[in-house]
C-alpha cells in the first residue's frame, strides 16, 4: 500500500510538473511606454517618468487584483503625456497581496532587472485575465521573460534572491503604514486619491508654471 501511495504522489507531480503551459505576451507589449524614462526609487519601486518630477502618482497594485489591471489599461494612459513632459513621475509599488501575487511582484522586479518591468507588469495582468489556477506558475514566469528576450537564468537567479524579497517586503510594509485596506490605493503627493478624474488635471501645468 505504501509503494503504491508513493507512485500515485509521484505520478501527481509528474503531471504537476509535465502541466501544459504557455506564456502568450499581450499585442504589441511595452509599445505605449516608448519615449518614457524608468527608473526605480530609493526603495526599489519602478518608476515612469523623470526622478525630479514634482507631481509624485503613487499606486499600490497587486497582480492578483482584477481592478489593478483595469487601472493599467483605463486610467494610467491618461498620465503618458504628463509623464512625458517631465511634469509627474508614476511609481508602481507592487504588494504581495492574493494567489500568486507575491511571485508575480518578483518576476516583475527581477525583469527590470534587465530594463523590462513594464513589459513584464503588462504581461502579468494579460495572464491574468487569461488563465486560471496556474495563473503564476513558476515555470510560465521564466517562460514569460524568456519570450521578452530577457537572460532566463539571470532571470531565475534573481527570483531565488533575497534582494527582490526584500521590495516586495517593503511594498508590504508601506501599505501597512498607510493602513490601506484593498488595491489598487492611488496616491498624489502623498494624499489618497478617492476620484480617478483627479488624474486629468495633472496633465495641465499650473498658471505660471511650465509644463
Amino acid at each position: 500500500v505504501l509503494v503504491g501511495a508513493l507512485v500515485l504522489v509521484l505520478g501527481v507531480g509528474a503531471v504537476y510538473v509535465l502541466l501544459p503551459l504557455d506564456a502568450p505576451l499581450p499585442d504589441d507589449v511595452g509599445a505605449r511606454y516608448a519615449g518614457l524614462e524608468r527608473g526605480t526609487t530609493a526603495e526599489g519601486f519602478p518608476r515612469l517618468g523623470r526622478a525630479d518630477a514634482p507631481i509624485v502618482v503613487e499606486d499600490f497594485s497587486s497582480y492578483a487584483c482584477p481592478h489593478c489591471g483595469n487601472f493599467f489599461d483605463d486610467e494610467l494612459p491618461r498620465l503618458f503625456s504628463a509623464i512625458a513632459s517631465g511634469r509627474v513621475q508614476f511609481v508602481l509599488i507592487p504588494v504581495p497581496f492574493g494567489r500568486g501575487a507575491p511571485a508575480a511582484a518578483r518576476a516583475a522586479l527581477c525583469a527590470g532587472e534587465q530594463g523590462h518591468f513594464w513589459e513584464m507588469n503588462d504581461a502579468l495582468f494579460y495572464w491574468r485575465e487569461r488563465f486560471v489556477g496556474s495563473t503564476f506558475h513558476t515555470r510560465r514566469l521564466s517562460m514569460g521573460a524568456e519570450a521578452l528576450g530577457l537572460d532566463r537564468d539571470a532571470f531565475e537567479a534573481c527570483m531565488d534572491g533575497s534582494a527582490v524579497r526584500q521590495v516586495v517586503e517593503r511594498a508590504r510594509n508601506e501599505f501597512e503604514r498607510r493602513g490601506l485596506r484593498g488595491t489598487p490605493s492611488l496616491f498624489i503627493n502623498g494624499e489618497r486619491v478617492r476620484d480617478y478624474a483627479e488624474l486629468d488635471a495633472l496633465s495641465v501645468p499650473e498658471s505660471g508654471g511650465s509644463a
